[in-house]
């Protein structure tokens, strides 16, 4: 474990967690694409969940990095919305694009969820 870090479930806190990652990945290669997916998993845990709090752990794997974003859990799971995902009045739908970013970038991604919450996860 490189590092974890629990913040409360509020917009403001994207920040916190994107600053730090960068921290705990330093000059790695992978540090901007962790930093650009973590952005997107902390946002949807913020948008999406029902706990008070996000957590944000990195780790060191055999094939290279790991980072979890656990929170509360919600009445949906991750869900991916492709380019031109229209609502009913023909505009772009807001939400689903960080998943598909995640799942594009990632080497791996997914998420479990239990009697605590929902942890989304994805290595690099």
């Amino acid at each position: 474990m490189l590092g974890s870090i629990t913040l409360a479930r509020r917009p403001e806190e994207v920040a916190t967690a994107r600053r730090f990652v960068a921290k705990v990945l330093g000059e790695r290669p992978e540090t901007a694409t962790a930093v650009l997916l973590t952005s997107e998993a902390v946002t949807n845990a913020v948008i999406h969940a029902t706990g008070p709090a996000v957590t944000v752990a990195v780790a060191e794997t055999a094939a290279g990095l790991r980072v979890e974003v656990g929170d509360g859990g919600a009445d949906t799971v991750p869900t991916i919305r492709e380019r031109g995902d229209l609502r009913p009045d023909g505009e772009l739908r807001e939400g689903g694009r960080g998943v598909l970013l995640i799942r594009r970038l990632a080497a791996r991604s997914g998420f479990r969820a239990d009697e605590s919450g929902l942890t989304y996860w994805f290595e690099l």
